[in-house]
């Protein structure tokens, strides 16, 4: 019994992902060489969604405080569902950008409804049950991708069709199984909350977590680019969206396969936050760089792996650090600044991009995008070099 119930939790992991893996990397081609709007416009749809995702997540987390995972759940899928249904029937303008809109907000709750269900499971440890959701993410993101991209080349406007029916078999085995799953609450201590300092060292912890975090952002910045402004220039390349969303189920298998094998290399060269952090970071400027060369297929290869070799190292090395310097009773609400820096950095990054290529060249995005994370990693090491143990 204890393993099904994290069994059908991670399997609505990987079909909430694979649906989200479905629309988003091709919302900026279907708005901008479908709809006929342009790179910025397209920008500010997502940045809206992105906007009503952390809405969601805001939401999701208090309904699923005071009237419990299955019903918040339940929710957010029916709200995903209605909006596909609409997306589905009408997928013109302005209905693509005001559907999106809401489907942001149901997928916002459906995310923090899994990972709170993820964190009040008993039975098992923590550690355990967050690497099987993110395990269950990267498997959603290689299931939907590869297939979104054959799909699309049949017909782009099937792909709402086909991420309407993954959400309608997510309902159903929530309807199914998630009633039963268990959710233990853990209310604030009394005592834990009168030993939350504001004082000298709590604010110099929340002055480090918060450098952090804009590093984090500013990686999402460049990372989201990926998704939407350099998937907007591949057809100007003649390379397909099925090649294209062949890249993203590379990145997820690589991580999928990879993760045993950069835990290693972790545990041998990169001991520290710090250091792990900076081969990250690294790795996505090297990805930048390969791209601004590239006009073949196989230079968008070099540069996946580039990016996902980055991602394996900084994205869980950020959050892990954040938990350790987090001031004393306020682990909670440094970990939730660590979920507003990336969706931040997913809202406005579009639109950034959108902006400097419409003014000049996808080359200078990239250049941006280079001096941008290398003078972040360099702030990042000046503010915190008195903490050389992390």
């Amino acid at each position: 019994m204890k393993n099904s119930k994290l069994k059908w939790l991670v399997t609505g992991s990987i079909l909430n992902n694979a649906g989200v893996s479905f629309i988003w990397p091709l919302n900026t081609i279907y708005m901008h060489d479908h709809l006929g709007k342009s790179l910025s416009a397209a920008g500010f749809v997502l940045l809206l969604n992105s906007i009503t995702t952390l809405v969601g997540n805001f939401a999701g987390g208090r309904l699923f405080d005071r009237i419990g995972g299955y019903k918040t759940i339940l929710i957010g899928l029916l709200t995903s569902i209605v909006s596909l249904i609409g997306l589905v029937m009408y997928h013109g303008w302005p209905a693509y950008a005001v559907l999106l809109v809401v489907l942001g907000l149901g997928t916002g709750i459906v995310v923090i409804s899994i990972n709170s269900f993820a964190a009040s499971m008993s039975g098992y440890e923590h550690r355990y049950v967050f690497n099987s959701i993110y395990l269950g993410l990267n498997v959603g993101v290689a299931v939907g991708t590869s297939i979104a991209g054959f799909i699309a080349d049949i017909n782009i406007t099937l792909i709402f069709t086909a991420n309407l029916l993954l959400y309608i078999a997510f309902l159903a085995i929530v309807l199914f199984f998630y009633k039963d799953l268990a959710v233990v609450h853990h209310p604030d201590h009394p005592e834990e909350t009168k030993r939350i300092k504001t004082g000298r060292r709590s604010q110099k912890q929340f002055i480090n977590v918060l450098v952090i975090c804009a590093l984090y952002l500013v990686i999402w910045i460049g990372y989201v680019q990926w998704q939407s402004n350099v998937s907007a220039r591949l057809p100007e390349l003649h390379i397909s969206m099925k090649q294209y969303s062949f890249l993203w189920t590379i990145n997820a298998v690589l991580i999928v396969i990879g993760q045993p094998l950069i835990s290693q290399i972790i545990k041998k060269a990169a001991r520290t936050y710090k250091v792990q952090i900076n081969i990250g970071v690294i790795s996505f400027i090297l990805s930048f760089v390969v791209l601004m060369f590239s006009v073949q297929y196989a230079g968008f290869l070099v540069a996946i792996v580039l990016l996902t070799f980055g991602e394996m190292f900084a994205f869980p090395a950020i959050p892990a650090m954040i938990s350790t310097i987090a001031p004393t009773g306020q682990k909670g609400a440094c970990q939730s600044f660590v979920n507003m820096s990336s969706t931040i950095g997913r809202a406005i990054g579009p639109v950034i991009g959108g902006i400097i290529v419409e003014r000049s060249s996808y080359t200078y995005l990239y250049i941006v995008i280079i001096i941008l994370m290398g003078l972040s990693i360099l702030i990042f090491h000046y503010l915190l070099k008195h903490m050389s143990s992390y």
